[in-house]
């Protein structure tokens, strides 16, 4: 992302400087959105032949096993309680580094707060930088806050009540922008992470190779199937 780097000792920009980097932020925003938009509709139509080709099947091994499990306690004839199959893991309702999001979550806040404005347009702008704080803390977006805690123009510009107008409207499209790409980006970002997502790209180098991944994987949870039925039968 094109960053405009300030010191304490810097003059304030020009209107035809943040213009610039309004375009070229405008240009890379457009660029990113056509990505996320192409991204999503290959994974959708991925998911929609995993779900035909392999979801129905591992659902149906699913339920196999949750019979096999009943009837496994009804021959030895205890009583085992369902949590006792999740892992411990599972049953916690504290995510990983929730503690670490917190901390930067509030340090941004201690930075950036309205409370803190000298006047309504530093307001608003620290209204949009909150904003994008509280999404970033709602989807565990740690890059995202340690950027905001980092960017010097952000700084800048809210310890600066008294610009004039039109520079002040080019920080707020700046922020705004840059609001709406680190959304975009964190969209791209989370799709690239999901675990079906990484299944899809498996199984595109193995078509690029002449193979059928899903055809495979189908046929395989196909077998667990049939012994999973015989399972269930001796144990009727």
């Amino acid at each position: 992302m094109p960053n405009l780097t300030l010191h304490p000792s810097a003059a304030r920009p020009e209107p035809g400087d943040l213009a610039q980097e309004v375009a070229q932020l405008e240009t890379l925003l457009a660029e990113r959105r056509a990505e996320l938009s192409a991204l999503q509709e290959e994974f959708r139509a991925f998911k929609a032949r995993y779900t035909q080709t392999v979801g129905s099947k591992l659902a149906e091994l699913a339920e196999l096993e949750r019979e096999i499990r009943e009837a496994e306690r009804r021959v030895l004839g205890v009583e085992v309680e369902e949590a006792a199959d999740e892992p411990a893991a599972a049953q916690t309702n504290t995510p990983p580094g929730k503690t670490t999001l917190r901390k930067l979550f509030w340090s941004v806040a201690r930075l950036f707060h309205p409370d803190h404005a000298a006047g309504e347009q530093e307001a608003r702008r620290r209204h949009a930088i909150m904003a994008e704080a509280s999404r970033a803390y709602r989807e565990g977006d740690v890059d995202s806050l340690h950027t905001l805690l980092g960017d010097e123009q952000l700084q800048f510009y809210c310890a600066a009540p008294d610009a004039g107008d039109d520079l002040a409207d080019l920080a707020a499209r700046l922020v705004n922008l840059k609001e709406e790409l680190r959304t975009v980006e964190f969209g791209l970002k989370r799709i690239r992470q999901d675990r079906l997502y990484r299944l899809k790209l498996a199984a595109d180098e193995a078509a690029a190779e002449g193979r059928d991944a899903l055809a495979a994987e189908a046929a395989r949870v196909a077998r667990q199937i049939v012994k999973a039925r015989n399972r269930l039968a001796h144990l009727s």
